[in-house]
């Protein structure tokens, strides 16, 4: 019957009901203004949207008299979404560059093209969202962690205030009572996560996460000048130099995206190509 319905249903109502759904879904709870401010629908007809979700979906979400929103269910079940990572990842990019990121083509000669991506990384959908529940909900939670410089898992209370995709894997920035400090976490290193409880921690004390700084990026000295104009050009850069600003937090994931590591000069020219100029300026955030 689901199905029938959402043949049924105009190609707006289907936007907007996938909007209601995935939002409710990673961050636990959606509002009618969620609805008319994305949208630029009345209260009448977001009303309406969601009356007709729950008409569809009766098991996935419940209106809160105390919160005057609509939750999750526990028995909540996908139905105009897949609720994967990489599809949280286009939500969030489209919510990062808007609708003028996007671009249609209806040009039909378009030359044949291979995309070479690497492996989209596998991670626990139940404990990416709740990391976002808690980060959205300002929570603690407990997660038994697989780290790589231990042999067998270790429990931590987390308070995480961000994500960080590096392009190959998901991040949590969080406080770590256990640590005592800022850090970042695997999402797919976590094994296990629970809520525990309201957090006290301040994301504005992360002094790493609230702090941009300048990567430099010029061409490896070994090449010849006309290998280096290529280079130049290739990056855009001006009179010899790349600036890119970034997170202090995760200026290392910059780098290596890049292919930056710390033998960046030591390595041939013509296979490193570009270097970092000012590695003693970024010294205390670099992880490697």
């Amino acid at each position: 019957m689901t199905q029938l319905l959402q043949q049924d249903l105009k190609w707006e109502q289907r936007q907007r009901l996938t909007l209601l759904e995935t939002t409710v879904f990673w961050s636990g709870s959606v509002s009618t203004n969620a609805l008319m401010d994305n949208f630029g629908i009345s209260r009448v007809q977001a009303s309406k949207d969601l009356t007709l979700y729950q008409a569809m979906c009766p098991d996935n979400i419940r209106y809160d008299k105390f919160l005057k929103r609509y939750v999750i269910e526990a028995t909540f079940k996908p139905t105009f979404m897949e609720g994967t990572a990489r599809e949280f990842l286009q939500v969030l990019k489209v919510q990062r560059v808007g609708a003028r990121g996007a671009v249609l083509t209806l040009i039909n000669n378009l030359p044949t093209v291979e995309i070479v991506e690497s492996i989209f990384r596998q991670i626990n959908r139940a404990v990416l969202q709740t990391v976002n529940q808690a980060i959205v909900t300002g929570k603690e939670i407990r997660v038994c962690y697989q780290s790589m410089t231990r042999p067998v898992p270790t429990e931590l209370q987390l308070s995480p205030h961000a994500l960080v995709f590096d392009g190959l894997r998901w991040h949590m920035r969080a406080f770590s009572r256990t640590h005592n400090e800022f850090r970042d976490f695997v999402i797919a290193r976590v094994l296990s996560a629970e809520f525990i409880g309201v957090t006290d921690i301040n994301s504005s004390n992360d002094l790493a996460w609230q702090q941009f700084v300048t990567v430099r990026i010029g061409p490896h000295p070994g090449l010849s000048d006309s290998q280096k104009a290529a280079i130049e050009f290739d990056y855009a850069m001006e009179n010899g130099v790349l600036e890119h600003k970034v997170r202090a937090a995760v200026a290392s994931y910059f780098l290596k995206a890049m292919r930056i590591g710390p033998d960046d000069k030591e390595r041939e020219a013509v296979v490193q190509q570009i270097i970092l100029l000012n590695r003693n300026e970024l010294k205390d955030y670099l992880l490697f």
